[in-house]
């Protein structure tokens, strides 16, 4: 990671509802950011940022964050699929097929519901320490996966999972509008996010490892829970201690180099952090934000594709004849095409920023892979795993999906309400993923295949489609400009003034 250059296109986002344009002098905000509240005291203070290498200070804040970042993603991710690869290792022994299906399913039910209410909890309260907080809760949870041999107590167990998971990611997209400037919170949810692709690799290795693991107590998917909750526990624990809840509170920078990381995101227009929950923010979101709906329903779509990997791609490999084991071991490279799809689209939209039409490249392989499953002969195995490899790439639009509400969403309650229901639409996609393969329909899924080449080809159309209503709101904006004009109060930055207030903010597209 390297610090970006700041010659480099800068992305401005914009909202969607356009009313009249709005004199910045005249917006009253309950409060304003704490960033200017911190600049403010700074100021009077007269501190000194002249001596302080703004490249150094890129880096420094990279290295304390980022690890912490996507350790706790790779954790997320691995530790809710653990069932996949305790399906192949004797968890299903007590389930039928359509049990599995609803404990894949009610995670989701548990996440959705809490959502809103986390997205709020992290406004009012410090987010690191919040976040440490559920992830050591959910390592606890991961324990007690190994106590439960049957569906009932396991599907209480996967609700409670989703409860404490439902803050990871919208709590990260905060962290990144926090700490970086657009292009660079692309490269670094492209980074926390790629971490699904490891935790899909390194799953299957210790998965595989424990299947090697034989005991006349306890059974070895059982440990395989146990090693993974206690290690989760570990690291909600440090995240408590090492995490800072935002700029002006990290104890590892000192005031001046705390004063140059909010001025580095200052052209966001986004803000930093405010605590003051705002309604006219959240009404604005779901009735004037006319982007709102539509990468909505590109979320649920896509996500329908990520729910059946998560959930089935074990048991889809495992129909073309392998043994468990070595079914285990065939999932790897699914890692290995997460992250190459992840890094391919993260990194060119952060140099290019064309997010919509990235969202609808990186979802034709994911296509072209359904379509091999349900097109070719049982006998042609390769090629159909090949086709299960290729359905990783849908999933990798989601960091360019949370970076693009992130970028063309200002206020932080309507950035924070934008990353809820952006996660509500992704457990809508998780949940009807594992629904659409029935029991009657095993061992080809043909139904659920010919679905997923469906959703998956929605997802382009709304893709295009989006990137045209953007790039008409922008050159809206600009003719108002143009013919009125605006007025900019000083720090309008830092107002805490949403996307659709701020006439001046352009849209990412």
């Amino acid at each position: 990671m390297s610090s970006i250059d700041e010659k480099k296109s800068t992305e401005a986002s914009g909202s969607t509802s356009d009313p009249a344009p709005v004199d910045t002098g005249s917006v009253v905000t309950l409060k304003p950011d704490m960033a200017l509240q911190f600049l403010t005291a700074a100021k009077n203070d007269n501190v000194d940022v002249s001596t302080i290498d703004e490249r150094s200070l890129r880096w420094k804040i990279d290295l304390r964050l980022m690890p912490i970042l996507c350790t706790i993603y790779f954790l997320q991710y691995l530790d809710k699929t653990l069932l996949n690869y305790a399906a192949v290792m004797g968890i299903r022994a007590n389930l039928t097929s359509s049990e599995y299906s609803n404990l894949g399913t009610i995670f989701y039910v548990g996440y959705i519901v809490s959502e809103p209410i986390t997205s709020y909890l992290m406004q009012r309260f410090p987010l690191g320490k919040y976040l440490g907080i559920n992830v050591t809760l959910w390592g606890i949870v991961v324990c007690c996966h190994a106590a439960c041999r049957t569906y009932a107590p396991l599907m209480v167990i996967r609700v409670l999972l989703g409860v404490f998971e439902a803050c990871v990611a919208p709590a990260l997209v905060l962290i990144t509008g926090m700490w970086w400037t657009k292009p660079e919170q692309s490269r670094r949810t492209g980074l926390w996010y790629m971490q699904i692709g490891v935790a899909q690799i390194v799953g299957a290795a210790i998965s595989y490892g424990f299947q090697h693991v034989n005991s006349t107590k306890i059974a070895n998917w059982q440990i395989l829970f146990l090693f993974m909750g206690c290690l989760t526990i570990l690291v909600g624990l440090a995240t408590i201690f090492l995490l800072p809840d935002n700029p002006m509170s990290a104890r590892f920078l000192s005031r001046g180099e705390k004063v140059l990381a909010i001025e580095h995101v200052r052209k966001n227009q986004t803000g930093v952090e405010n605590k003051d929950f705002k309604w006219a923010h959240v009404r604005e979101l779901l009735f004037k934000d006319v982007q709102t709906w539509p990468l909505f329903f590109i979320t649920v779509l896509a996500m329908i594709d990520n729910g059946a990997v998560s959930n089935f791609s074990s048991i889809i490999i495992s129909t073309f004849g392998y043994s468990n084991q070595r079914t285990t071991i065939i999932q790897m490279p699914s890692g290995a095409v997460s992250i190459i799809a992840t890094v391919f689209a993260t990194y060119l939209v952060a140099a290019v920023g064309e997010r919509a039409l990235f969202v609808a490249i990186i979802t034709v392989p994911s296509v072209l892979g359904a379509g091999l499953l349900l097109g070719l002969p049982a006998h042609l195995k390769v090629g159909k795993l090949f086709g299960v490899y290729l359905l990783n790439f849908c999933p990798a639009m989601l960091p360019i999906i949370y970076s693009w509400g992130a970028a063309n969403t200002a206020g932080y309650t309507k950035r924070a309400m934008r990353n809820a229901l952006t996660l509500v639409a992704f457990c809508i996609g998780n949940i009807i993923g594992p629904q659409m393969f029935k029991s009657k329909d095993a061992p080809n899924y043909n139904p659920a295949k010919i679905a997923l080449i469906v959703t998956m080809s929605l997802v382009i159309v709304f893709a295009v489609a989006l990137r045209h209503l953007v790039l008409w709101q922008n050159k809206k904006r600009d003719q108002e400009i143009a013919e009125i004009g605006f007025n900019k109060a000083e720090n309008f930055e830092f107002l805490d003034m949403t996307d659709i207030e701020n006439r001046e903010f352009r849209y990412s597209h």
